[in-house]
């Protein structure tokens, strides 16, 4: 007995025999302190070994050597159930041959790095790693527990294709739900009523852009919920039609899009004033401008559901001559866009999980599969 490294090792009712290296390994031969082992069936204890069969079980690293634990598996026969039962180890699970902490050591290291990093670091396959992060992943999988606000978004699996995932997060915790693999209503819908009626119950506000897809899947799988439209999503519709708006008439150039496009209380004097110039060339581009900062202004100054409604209202009236089929897609939603007010739920917080998301993915090289990538988004983002 080595009480030294019986003490780092930690493990109960294991004591180090012997301990040596070979290569770049450091092996730790373990022998038990209890002599006795107890049927998995009946909890019979006996110290009549039936046989033992050595096994070797990797666990975490000691001063940078990768470690092995020499260990043996002992059998024993039980007479009252008329069974062989093999002993239970609590450090390591059957027919794994990697110690728990140490998977779970593994799984932390992907959140962080590459397969190809942690492999590498920890001289394991690739296979070996993916084999298990998935299988703690699997077995960490939580419950939403009982959001009552969420935010259903999309975003593109590679970038200038239109291959769309749908993305679900809880607003009040921040953090992602689901990852489904489908931007169709009916898929989507069919995932999401796999959670607990009662929980769906619950929800009382979802976020969503105007795509009417989303506000189907809302309707069928939250029943109780009210939809939102995120007003992020309507400032960008407006600002893209402002923009076509500036490139039409012949205000090229970034500057100008930026004066344009940044909110009018945010420019400092100099930009005050270069706006100022550049609207002053064409009054319909003034107009334009105008009637977007009045939009970003109703949504500041309304307190009420009427009082942004009819505020909405009054400015469609004036920006369906400029805006077009922007206004027209705006008045088709007023009533979603207006729900806005009540608690003023946005989905702002998917604009910084949608930068973790696109920092994960670049960093997920070994994920050769839709659903490994859903595995290592949650784990990261849940």
């Amino acid at each position: 007995m080595d009480f030294h490294l019986d003490t780092l090792l930690n493990l109960p009712d294991i004591s180090v025999f012997t301990c040596y290296r070979q290569e770049d390994f450091t092996f730790l031969d373990l022998h038990f302190l209890n002599p006795k082992v107890k049927c998995k069936y009946c909890q019979y204890s006996t110290d009549n070994i039936h046989q033992e069969r050595p096994i070797l079980v990797r666990d975490l690293s000691i001063c940078g050597q990768a470690v092995y634990l020499k260990i043996s598996r002992r059998q024993i026969y039980c007479p009252f159930c008329k069974k062989y039962s093999t002993e239970s180890l609590d450090f390591v699970e059957q027919g794994r041959n990697y110690t728990k902490r140490y998977e779970n050591y593994i799984y932390e290291r992907v959140k962080e790095l590459t397969v190809e990093q942690v492999s590498y670091h920890e001289q394991l396959s690739a296979e070996q790693v993916k084999n298990i992060f998935s299988r703690i992943a699997q077995r960490k999988k939580k419950d939403w527990s009982n959001p009552e606000r969420l935010s259903l978004d999309e975003f593109s699996k590679e970038k200038g294709k239109r291959q769309f995932v749908t993305v679900v997060s809880d607003l009040d915790r921040s953090s992602l739900l689901e990852v489904i693999d489908s931007h169709k209503s009916d898929e989507i819908i069919q995932v999401l009523k796999a959670q607990p009626q009662a929980m769906r119950d619950n929800v009382k506000e979802v976020s969503v852009d105007m795509w009417g897809g989303f506000q189907k899947v809302v309707k069928e799988t939250f029943p109780n919920a009210l939809i939102v439209i995120d007003r992020f999503h309507v400032m960008q519709l407006v600002n893209q039609a402002l923009n076509k708006i500036r490139l039409l008439l012949e205000f090229k150039g970034l500057r100008n899009r930026c004066l344009l496009l940044k909110n009018g209380e945010n420019l400092n004097r100099e930009e005050q004033e270069e706006l100022q110039i550049l609207l002053n060339q064409s009054p319909c581009l003034g107009i334009a401008y105008e009637l977007k900062e009045e939009l970003r202004n109703i949504y500041e100054t309304s307190t009420t559901v009427k009082m942004g409604f009819r505020k909405l209202q009054k400015w469609l009236v004036y920006a369906r001559c400029l805006f077009g089929q922007t206004a027209e897609t705006i008045e088709k939603h007023i009533q979603a866009i207006c729900h806005y007010f009540i608690n003023r739920t946005t989905s702002g917080v998917m604009e910084g999980l949608n930068t973790k998301i696109k920092l994960i993915i670049r960093q997920s090289y070994g994920f050769n599969t839709f659903e490994s990538l859903r595995e290592k988004l949650l784990a990261c983002l849940f």
